[in-house]
């Protein structure tokens, strides 16, 4: 009986000791007494950012305003590893006029110096971590999102049929799998599915109509063309066969088929003084601004000669006008279009460092104005919405609106409106050099995306530092634009700076 009751007090014992030891390990665990998270959370920053770990300075005021934080130094490094000294001050403001024909728009550029400034924040979220310090040359972006009549240059230059403009991915995509030249609001469309007949839309509301040779690549000229508002009176002495190809003519009580030589000596309408008759000019095209944008046409072109059978089409005008407004964003347009349009103008996209570093300035913050958000109830609306910025209103508006909101670079329109392209691939957790960070990747790859729309209102989404992306090939969102970023050598020489 004594050995048993000797064994039985060791068994206690033995389970005594096993639960002090449990107890423990979850007390380290828990409270972190060792800092074995921070610890490895700090090696795991450094073998991402590719910076060397500094300790953090826990001194008195050593921080500034900046809070000090787990592996995060808040010491600005030293500027003379990277600085360039200029003989002279590079100017805050530039205007870059650009000319296309008749046709000129102006493009409002900012300086962004260069130093350090903080890139990316300690909020849990991995793609946004982790705060650290990046170097950034002197670079110039656009103040303003880029807008219709700045694109609208693009593409009266003909810039979706250079290919110098353009990534090899990008040309093929935009010419083989889209066959569109502009945006869904400016910019030539297809009006049929043989890509014969094409208009142009302007920021201005101006339409003009292009017939194609047979070869699909240069206007084909003096090709009779008619405009048939949709359920005209026209219909009681015209009519058409699409399937066949045939137009009509009623001569008295008699229906006959004719070419595009008989529209000219119709005798019992004038088709041309009536506007129905249209001729193409030398380079294929007419001006179609006079017709009504609340109607709908049926287009139909001797696009091969008056003998030879008419290609249909139809011309709407009246989607979303507003949107067409010379000063709107340009939206609705892929990653590759942003690209060529940049590359047109002799700039680029923003990479995602400089686009983060034109709104948060060198100290840190979380919105271009500040750090706090500041929604605010519109009684009108019923909304809750920002002073500072076009969120959570769900229209899309001029850029500029809220100068309230702009950077101390007075770059606006970062935070709200719409989100914007940037050049980098996306990659969840890169691995960001410290100096002039850009993450290149595939042709093909997601790319980068910052800033909110007016459709977002969550405080998250709209933080300059949050990261998201987007298929490259993705058209046709209308709260998504771009912005143009050029180096500062290039900056002064297209602006004649001297």
């Amino acid at each position: 009986m004594a050995q048993s009751g000797d064994t039985g007090a060791v068994t206690y014992a033995g389970i005594a000791i096993i639960l002090l030891v449990a107890i423990g390990a979850l007390a380290l665990f828990r409270f972190n007494l060792f800092n074995v998270k921070d610890m490895l959370a700090e090696a795991d920053n450094e073998k991402r950012t590719g910076l060397p770990r500094r300790p953090a300075d826990n001194s008195a005021g050593g921080g500034g305003n900046v809070p000090v934080e787990a592996g995060w130094d808040s010491t600005m490094p030293d500027a003379a590893r990277y600085q360039v000294k200029h003989e002279r001050p590079l100017p805050e403001k530039l205007t870059y006029t650009h000319h296309v024909g008749n046709y000129s728009v102006d493009i409002e550029l900012r300086l962004v110096p260069q130093g350090w400034f903080i890139m990316g924040e300690n909020d849990g979220v991995r793609s946004n971590m982790p705060k650290r310090w990046v170097w950034l040359d002197d670079y110039y972006i656009s103040a303003m999102e880029f807008t219709n009549e700045q694109f609208y240059a693009f593409i009266l230059a003909d810039g979706y049929r250079d290919s110098t403009n353009w990534t090899q991915e990008g040309y093929e995509y935009i010419t083989r799998s889209v066959g569109v030249r502009g945006s869904q609001y400016v910019g030539w469309k297809p009006l049929d599915n043989t890509m014969r007949l094409w208009a142009l839309a302007s920021p201005r509301d101006q339409v003009t109509l292009e017939v194609l040779d047979s070869d699909k690549i240069l206007g084909k000229p003096d090709s009779k063309v008619l405009v048939l508002p949709v359920n005209g009176s026209w219909t009681s002495y015209l009519t058409h066969d699409r399937m066949a190809r045939t137009v009509s003519l009623k001569y008295r009580d008699t229906w006959a088929f004719v070419n595009g030589a008989d529209l000219d000596t119709y005798p019992d309408h004038d088709l041309k003084r009536e506007g129905l008759l249209r001729v193409t000019d030398r380079q294929g095209r007419i001006d179609l601004s006079d017709l009504s944008a609340a109607q709908a046409y049926e287009i139909i072109a001797f696009a091969d000669g008056d003998n030879e059978p008419p290609t249909f089409g139809d011309l709407k005008r009246s989607a979303a006008p507003f949107m067409r407004g010379p000063k709107m964003p340009a939206v609705g347009v892929s990653w590759f279009e942003a690209d060529a349009c940049c590359r047109f103008f002799n700039g680029m996209l923003p990479t995602e460092a400089q686009w983060e570093k034109a709104g948060r300035g060198v100290d840190g913050r979380m919105f271009p104005w500040g750090g706090e958000l500041k929604m605010e109830l519109k009684p009108d609306t019923k909304r809750y919405t920002s002073p500072y910025a076009n969120l959570n209103r769900w229209r899309v508006m001029e850029t500029g609106s809220i100068p309230e909101g702009a950077s101390v670079y007075g770059v606006q329109d970062l935070v709200g409106n719409v989100s914007e392209w940037c050049r980098d691939v996306y990659i969840e957790i890169p691995v960001w050099s410290e100096r002039n960070p850009y993450n290149a990747g595939g042709a093909k790859d997601r790319r980068s995306e910052r800033g909110a729309s007016t459709h977002d209102d969550d405080e998250q989404t709209a933080k300059l530092h949050n990261r998201r992306s987007s298929d490259p090939y993705t058209r046709g969102v209308e709260t998504r634009g771009f912005r143009i970023a050029f180096d500062a050598d290039t900056a002064l020489k297209l602006t004649g700076w001297k």
